[in-house]
């Protein structure tokens, strides 16, 4: 059991009673491409006619016919969710990644848990310099090897981890764990969770609206592919829309 000599006697109770995080989530390392420049671009860098922002599965990507598919490499610090930005060479089902080598034909990539890809996860940066912080994402991405993903068949327990390792707790205990600028799979895994406090149902309607919250928050302005309008413009329409009720003379 990895602790601190600073760590409370509650804290070291919460270690030995708490259930692992690796009991209730699958924290997975994704793709290495071995070149980001080459098979990496921002989202508006391609036409929107050659991404699929909605495969769920390898076999969805294939079917797709599309080239480009949104990749989740990390990103700054942000919680809850958002660091939509990058798209991902995947095209029939990662031909070109899969045959980048290197001046004597030894593949230079590493597509590993690819049975991963394009499932909802949790996600967090591998380089934290700061507060943790961590982000909900849908199905439609494959996660690489810097933006570290945690899985699971059940939507709660996703919000419910999100909840915790966003908290003042999570961050602490995470810290605790390793206290460099990496948090490791292995770190996460060991992470103690005490499910009667995480399983409260008014805790997961509140981590669902923050979600909620941030994504609109997201998609706010133009550099998120589900952008519409700015939201001001809200604000000036129902501004006219006053002035034209108002009485005139």
């Amino acid at each position: 059991m990895p602790i601190a000599y600073w760590a409370s006697e509650n804290l070291i109770h919460d270690f030995e009673v708490g259930t692992r995080m690796d009991e209730l989530v699958d924290a997975r390392q994704g793709l290495a491409t071995a070149d980001n420049k080459r098979f990496l671009r921002l989202w508006y860098e391609v036409s929107n006619t050659n991404i699929s922002f909605h495969s769920t599965s390898i076999a969805d990507s294939i079917k797709s016919q599309k080239k480009w598919f949104p990749c989740n490499k990390g990103g700054a610090y942000r919680k809850w969710f958002g660091n939509y930005d990058y798209v991902v060479n995947w095209g029939n089902d990662g031909q070109a990644i899969r045959g980048f080598t290197d001046s004597n034909g030894k593949v230079r990539s590493r597509p590993q848990n690819t049975n991963y890809y394009f499932r909802e996860a949790i996600t967090w940066s591998d380089i934290t310099s700061g507060n943790f912080s961590m982000r909900y994402r849908s199905s439609g991405s494959i996660h690489n090897n810097v933006g570290m993903s945690a899985f699971s068949d059940s939507h709660i327990d996703l919000l419910m981890i999100l909840g915790l390792m966003n908290s003042p707790v999570g961050n602490y205990i995470l810290k605790l764990l390793n206290p460099t600028i990496h948090l490791e799979i292995g770190n996460f895994n060991a992470f103690p969770v005490i499910l009667d406090v995480v399983q409260d149902y008014n805790v997961q309607h509140d981590i669902r609206s923050l979600v909620e919250i941030a994504q609109i928050d997201w998609d706010s302005f133009e550099a998120a592919w589900g952008f519409t309008h700015h939201p001001l413009l809200s604000h000036i329409a129902d501004d006219n829309l006053s002035h034209c009720r108002s009485p005139v003379g």
